[in-house]
This record gives C-alpha cells, sequence and structure tokens, in this order.
C-alpha cells in the first residue's frame, strides 16, 4: 500500500501541552480534512469531529466544559483524505460507535 492511501491513526494526551504534537503533525499541521476522536476510558465516552484545522478545533475543544473531560486525542488522518471523504467517515464513526453503546 503506497504512503498516499495508508490511513494512520495517532494518539496524544488531550492537554493543551499536546498542541505542540499536533501542529508539527505532518497532516494536520497543513490543515490537511482529518478525523478525529476523544474519549475518556474510565468514563466511557467520546466525541467524534472532522476538522481541516485541527489545532484551532483542539484548542476550541479543550476549553469547552464537557469535551474539556475527555482525555485521548485520536487523529485519524491520510493523504488521500478529502473533506467528503472525512464528512463520511465521522457520520459513519458516529454511527457504529451509538450502535456500539
Amino acid at each position: 500500500m503506497s504512503n498516499k492511501h495508508r490511513v494512520e491513526v495517532n494518539q496524544h494526551p488531550f492537554k493543551p501541552e499536546s498542541l505542540t504534537d499536533i501542529a508539527s503533525h505532518r497532516l494536520a499541521g497543513n490543515q490537511w480534512p482529518l478525523v478525529y476522536v476523544l474519549s475518556n476510558d474510565k468514563s466511557k465516552s467520546a466525541y467524534v469531529g472532522e476538522t481541516t484545522d485541527a489545532l484551532n478545533r483542539m484548542s476550541t475543544h479543550l476549553k469547552h466544559k464537557d469535551k474539556s473531560k475527555l482525555t485521548t486525542l485520536h487523529l485519524v488522518s491520510s493523504e488521500s483524505f478529502n473533506k467528503s471523504a472525512t464528512l463520511d467517515i465521522e457520520s459513519n464513526l458516529i454511527k457504529y460507535m451509538a450502535a456500539d453503546g
């Protein structure tokens, strides 16, 4: 499989100190469309989203009362993603996670 079609899932602690790592991520730092999952294993809660501006979006989520309680960021990215693809992936992840409870 070529690098263009490879899907990466990078995991980071969801805290302000991780914004530097997000900014240096080769796709997230270049405003490429990606999908992300914010999660908290203890509370079994998650939030799924998509963005082309991961750094700004994560900064906003860190200031949000409920989302700031989430502890882990999973960035799902690929050079083959476009805005339409990320919207489809986001929608399907939400459906699958809801079906799984």
